[in-house]
């Protein structure tokens, strides 16, 4: 827990931040299905905040699914980690904040901050995305697409270890091991036909077993997205334990790609 001296800072730098740089600030009461049986906040509901959020905000700076589909191309998510330094609570009222980082060549990075209503930092996140030509499913630049001045962007990093490359699980240690499989649904479809990012979370989250995944808190996630998949394909995923950490790799569609890669940091 922070004490009243941080806060109070983190207040005014969050505040410094938000007229200086852009952003987007969104007010959210928190709600029952976000949280889990331990009443701990989802991280699939964490995503859909930095989804929902970041789509709003690209919208407002020229970027958004609409205007991008029309030059038939679209962003797509490949990498996102959040580190949780306190669950909200149910009913809360929280604030979530977005930042987008200066492009790089084929790159875009974008950062999430969730306060409290007293300014306490709840939640911190950060995301990488590509764009790609909806035909040729061929990875286009993403600077061209900002015209903005590199001071508009905020230099800071909320996880500067964030978007991390995650391992091929069978070349991690032999350990704790298990196996679980699952198909996907309609009501995991986003408006692009594939299962939502945010459902992947889901994923990882059930093939931990109950009573490890009650005995544990998270503190931190990583997901490397690296393949879509389609309703009604299958999907397996491979869990491996040590003593913090969980590694975590899907496979699936008609081909057995690998899904994603995932990690969660347990407290």
């Amino acid at each position: 827990m922070y004490n009243i001296s941080v806060i109070k800072y983190l207040r005014w730098y969050y505040e410094a931040m938000m007229e200086n740089y852009l952003a987007h600030s969104r007010k959210i009461i928190t709600a029952v299905d976000e949280f889990d049986f331990m009443e701990r906040i989802k991280p699939s509901a964490i995503m859909e905040y930095f989804q929902d959020l970041a789509t709003v905000h690209a919208a407002e700076i020229g970027i958004s699914y609409e205007t991008m589909k029309e030059r038939n191309l679209c962003w797509v998510l490949n990498r996102l980690s959040a580190v949780i330094e306190r669950s909200p609570m149910l009913g809360e009222e929280i604030t979530v904040t977005t930042f987008p980082h200066k492009p790089g060549i084929a790159d875009a990075l974008r950062d999430y901050y969730i306060f409290d209503g007293k300014g306490e930092l709840l939640i911190r996140g950060t995301s990488r995305w590509c764009v790609l030509d909806i035909e040729s499913k061929r990875v286009r630049r993403c600077a061209p697409l900002f015209d903005f001045d590199d001071s508009a962007y905020n230099p800071e990093f909320a996880v500067p270890d964030g978007n991390p490359q995650l391992a091929d699980i069978d070349s991690l240690p032999d350990c704790s091991k298990s196996v679980s499989s699952g198909i996907v649904n309609i009501t995991d479809l986003d408006r692009n036909g594939h299962m939502n990012n945010a459902r992947y979370a889901d994923i990882v989250v059930n093939s931990c077993g109950f009573d490890f995944y009650a005995a544990h808190t998270i503190k931190a996630f990583d997901f490397n997205f690296l393949s879509e998949m389609k309703a009604g394909n299958e999907y397996e995923v491979v869990v491996k334990n040590f003593d913090d950490t969980s590694y975590f790799e899907a496979r699936g569609g008609n081909e057995r790609k690998t899904v994603f890669r995932a990690a969660i940091d347990w407290k």
